[in-house]
């Protein structure tokens, strides 16, 4: 396995850790949700919020995806 592909997994990795360990305590200090974030900004059951929701993953993805052909 090369290194680019070991450092992806990684990457991975850590980001699962971070989900499991960091969030809890960050809710556990009052940090509100993305859930809740979106509710106090669109309201209840709005469409918008799906939108702006699928667009954050939309330039996460192009954004990894350009970051990955740069080191390819």
């Amino acid at each position: 396995m090369d290194n680019h592909k070991k450092n992806y997994i990684l990457m991975f990795l850590g980001g699962i850790a971070a989900a499991l360990f960091i969030l809890p305590i960050l809710q556990a200090l009052g940090v509100p949700s993305f859930n809740e974030v979106l509710v106090s900004l669109f309201g209840e059951d709005n469409p918008l919020a799906l939108a702006f929701s699928l667009l954050l993953v939309v330039i996460v993805i192009f954004l990894m995806v350009r970051l990955i052909k740069k080191d390819g």
